[in-house]
């Protein structure tokens, strides 16, 4: 088995740099990434935000990051993956406007 799963997916993609397959891309490993951290149950670490600890058993410093972690990657979930599959609606739009303004006339 050549390479890991991220890699195959990054490779199977196959897009250019900053295109809507890109973006598209982007913004789905940003909402898988998420879903797999809160699958592991990161979000009862958020209990930082009012003063209290995730887990009694664990570090407070270590619970407080990993409810920071919880946090960013659920504003990007939240914020940047719908800004980066909005801008690939934009860009592949202008992309077949473009084209067809390219295409001679008969």
């Amino acid at each position: 088995m050549k390479g890991n799963l991220v890699g195959r997916f990054w490779n199977l993609c196959g897009a250019d740099f900053f295109s809507p397959k890109d973006f598209v891309r982007h913004a789905t490993l940003i909402v898988l990434a998420f879903a797999v951290i809160h699958l592991f149950g990161l979000r009862e670490y958020t209990s930082f935000l009012n003063g209290t600890t995730g887990s009694v058993e664990m570090d407070p410093t270590t619970a407080g990051l990993l409810g920071i972690v919880y946090v960013l990657f659920y504003l990007a979930a939240i914020l940047l993956a719908p800004i980066l599959l909005i801008a690939a609606g934009f860009i592949a739009s202008w992309q077949r406007i473009r084209a067809r303004k390219q295409l001679p006339h008969p």
